[in-house]
């Protein structure tokens, strides 16, 4: 298996947002169009914020080592950013990262 095709989980908490109902929808929604190759996002709220778990089964054009800062640093505050409501300084905390 090639490391394109390799199986990734990362899981953040996602601090200084107000959780909704409605932006949890959005917020998926707009993870989903932002990683076209996205299998599942799974979005819980949390106090002052959100879990957002991404399960992805091709990472191409990135490495193992490239994705996970390219996520952190510019898909899911680019997301946040458009479809949450700030309740403070907005941060990211990564909780989870697997490979298989």
């Amino acid at each position: 298996m090639s490391e394109a095709e390799v199986v990734c989980v990362l899981r953040y908490l996602v601090q200084g947002v107000t959780p909704q109902r409605d932006h949890q929808g959005e917020l998926q929604d707009e993870l989903f169009e932002l990683l076209p190759n996205a299998n599942a996002v799974t979005i819980l709220p949390v106090v002052e914020g959100y879990s957002v778990e991404i399960e992805m089964l091709d990472l191409a054009p990135f490495s193992r080592t490239s994705f996970e800062p390219y996520l952190a640093e510019h898909v899911l505050p680019e997301a946040v950013a458009a479809r949450c409501r700030p309740g403070g300084e907005v941060k990211l905390q990564l909780l989870k990262a697997h490979y298989a």
